[in-house]
């Protein structure tokens, strides 16, 4: 059965392949380096064998007590004469076939080997050697070549496999231990919890996923207590005007007043205008695709849009460039940027738009001449509601969302945003999006050389 875990199947797979590359490595070895030795070293055995018997055979009876001590002692074989019992036997090792194919290959026909015991029980091997008509039986006793090839192979598999899938698990376990930790992690996200950052270390991949995940934990954090902020700001900003429209309500029912219904709906506007915004911000984050279209052309159409506040908006013209990135954010962020310019810019003070290609980007900047943002405050104004003014009066600013779309637009999309004070007074707001994200293609101005 297959495990279910990762950590199992790792582990399985790791010691799978460590055990097929042991037995092709066995294989490899015997084959190409054990075989041809015990081709030669058989070879030279049945030489010796039947030099014995050959010398044996001429010998005289007086001489053949003599020689059987010296080639016992010397080569470790033995004449047996007269041949005694002896029966054939399981061939367990190729030694012994590689043995009587030369004894074959030399003597020019089949040779058996058989076997038999001593009085002592060490066993040996015979072979009937055909000797001028006579036959002359020559042995050796199992302990000339005591291996155990068997014993050796299922050792090294044994040992082997036990080391691999020691290693393995080791290895499985180090690699998974910090995937682990992860899905542990992923689980407290999703129950809407931060988990604890994971130790950025180990293997550059891991490392890297551990930094990005941590990062992912902190956005998702944030989002929470952005989504927290937004709740209770649309919820405060809409009970204001109902309890005004309320109280207007009951005073029309007793006295009918002009100037009480424009109040009323003049806070209906605001509602409408609050609702909209938070029906732009789904539907800017619901933008999947990306498309090419004209920066300036885009410039242009925010800039138009708003030219009926009165006050003057100028471009300042960079060099024709197409820009490949999804249009609905970017017009958005531009957008929320030059409300936030002409609502507080200083009154009746020109905006400037321009932009322009450096390092790698664009910088798309909206300028203004209103009395700027504190140091202090340039990242705060980014949080939903966070308004300089502590009053949610709409005759001094909007509903407090337009920086914090501004913000998380930018994010989304792997764009940055930033609030500088402008030189002679006023606040620059610049997005800058990556060249190699978004995908400029600068175009040559036609009038240049």
């Amino acid at each position: 059965m297959r495990p279910r875990t990762l950590f199992g199947r790792a582990t399985l797979v790791i010691a799978l392949v460590s055990f097929a590359f042991q037995a092709f490595t066995i294989a490899v070895i015997t084959w190409f380096a054990l075989m041809p030795l015990g081709r030669h070293a058989t070879s030279d055995l049945a030489a010796l064998m039947i030099d014995t018997a050959r010398s044996w055979a001429t010998e005289s009876a007086d001489e053949r007590a003599w020689l059987q001590e010296r080639i016992f002692r010397v080569h470790r074989l033995q004449v047996q004469d007269p041949p005694g019992p002896a029966s054939a036997f399981a061939r367990q090792l190729p030694y012994f076939q590689l043995l009587e194919t030369a004894l074959g290959g030399r003597l020019g026909q089949r040779i058996e080997l058989l076997a038999s015991h001593a009085s002592d029980g060490e066993k040996w091997y015979w072979a009937d050697l055909p000797i001028d008509g006579a036959s002359v039986r020559v042995g050796f006793p199992a302990s000339r070549v005591d291996v155990r090839p068997w014993l050796a192979m299922m050792l090294i598999l044994t040992v082997g496999t036990v080391v691999a899938l020691i290693t393995s698990a080791w290895l499985a376990r180090w690699l998974i231990a910090p995937l682990s930790g992860l899905v542990l992690a992923a689980q407290r996200v999703g129950q809407g919890r931060r988990p604890d950052p994971l130790p950025e270390s180990g293997p550059t991949e891991l490392a890297t996923l551990a930094r990005e995940f941590n990062r992912m934990g902190e956005q998702v954090e944030e989002l929470l207590a952005n989504r927290t902020t937004l709740l209770a700001g649309i919820s405060h900003d809409l009970r204001t005007p109902l309890a005004r429209i309320s109280l207007a309500l009951g005073m029309m029912s007793e006295k009918p007043d002009r100037d009480l219904l424009e109040r009323v709906m003049r806070d209906v506007e605001g509602m409408n205008e609050l609702i909209a915004r938070c029906l732009e911000v789904s539907r800017d984050f619901t933008e999947q695709e990306t498309t090419e279209f004209d920066l300036c052309d885009l410039l242009v159409e925010v800039a138009g849009e708003r030219a009926h506040e009165g006050t003057e908006i100028r471009g300042h013209k960079g060099p024709d460039c197409r820009v490949r990135a999804k249009p609905l954010a970017l017009k958005r962020i531009l957008a929320n940027l030059v409300d936030n310019a002409l609502r507080y810019g200083g009154g009746g003070q020109p905006i400037d738009i321009e932009y322009h290609l450096l390092d790698g980007r664009v910088d798309i900047c909206v300028l203004d001449r209103g009395p700027g943002i504190p140091e202090s405050e340039r990242e705060a104004v980014f949080r939903p509601f966070h308004r300089l003014e502590p009053s949610r009066s709409s005759a001094t600013g909007g509903s407090g969302l337009g920086l914090a779309i501004v913000r998380q637009l930018a994010d989304a999309n792997g764009w940055s945003v930033d609030l500088s004070p402008r030189n002679g007074g006023g606040t620059t707001a610049c997005v800058r999006v990556p060249l190699a994200d978004a995908g400029i293609v600068p175009r040559r101005d036609p009038a240049r050389r």
